[in-house]
């Protein structure tokens, strides 16, 4: 017995340095590999854009329950993009920081000018559309993601994000009638 117990001990120590070596590397191929650097990139700066505007959230919502969401948004979404980040430095040795283009930067102007009402419509409306296009980006990763970790993390965005639309989707129509948003631009105005 101890001599088939020792070769297959040293069979799971094989295993686990070749998955901790294939973890840190990049993906074996350059198109797999520039997409995920894409995504990674491209998340972290999405997050950040969520971050952002759910912090404004926290102080301004007038509904405990949203500000409670969006409390949870800023702590899971900070950590995703540690996450993020720590794979693309691991992966790929690239240091990288979020960045909000202009019409970001707009859209959290825009939002931070409202109060009331107006700011918890137009911030839930906002957030369906941001977590609509994550879960888009997210689906493509599920397909293409080389990394089982960041496989992993696309499937807990689809997750995550498809439950908080739902619950943002009730309280537009229990709050303020406003019914059946699916985030559509033609009827965000």
């Amino acid at each position: 017995m101890k001599r088939f117990i020792a070769p297959v001990a040293a069979l799971i120590a094989a295993f686990a340095i070749a998955s901790s070596a294939m973890a840190a590397s990049p993906a074996p191929d350059k198109a797999t590999a520039t997409y995920e650097v894409d995504f990674l990139t491209g998340m972290i700066d999405h997050h950040a854009m969520a971050v952002e505007t759910a912090q404004l959230c926290v102080n301004k919502a007038i509904h405990e329950p949203l500000a409670d969401m969006c409390e949870s948004i800023v702590t899971s979404q900070s950590a995703q993009i540690e996450l993020m980040q720590g794979w693309l430095d691991d992966w790929y040795g690239l240091a990288y920081q979020p960045e909000i283009n202009p019409g970001m930067t707009a859209q959290v102007e825009r939002l931070a000018s409202l109060t009331g009402e107006r700011f918890e419509v137009s911030f839930m409306k906002m957030m369906i559309r941001h977590h609509s296009q994550a879960i888009v980006e997210a689906e493509g990763c599920l397909d293409r993601a080389w990394h089982p970790e960041l496989a992993g993390l696309c499937a807990d965005i689809i997750s995550a994000q498809s439950v908080e639309i739902r619950q943002m989707q009730g309280w537009l129509c229990e709050w303020y009638d406003v019914c059946g948003y699916f985030g559509d631009r033609a009827s965000a105005a």
